[in-house]
C-alpha cells in the first residue's frame, strides 16, 4: 500500500499536463517517463543547475536587515 506521508499531489492546467507528456517522451530518448517521474527529473535537474550551494558557513556570515 502506498505511504500517505511520502507523495503529495498538485493541480495543473490541462495545457500544462500536455506539455509534461511532450517532455515525458523527449527527456530519455528511447525511454517514457511517468508524468511523475517527468517533473521529479525537471526539479533535480534544475537544482543541480543552480550548483555551487550556499553552506551553513555562508548563511552564518550573511548581513541581515535589523530594523
Amino acid at each position: 500500500m502506498t505511504d500517505k506521508y511520502k507523495y503529495k499531489s498538485i493541480s495543473l492546467r490541462c495545457q500544462t499536463m500536455d506539455k509534461i507528456k511532450t517532455l515525458s517522451e523527449t527527456l530519455e530518448p528511447g525511454n517514457i517517463l511517468s508524468n511523475a517521474k517527468t517533473v521529479e527529473k525537471l526539479i533535480s535537474d534544475s537544482f543541480e543547475k543552480e550548483k555551487p550551494r550556499e553552506t551553513k558557513n555562508d548563511i552564518n556570515t550573511k548581513s541581515y536587515y535589523k530594523g
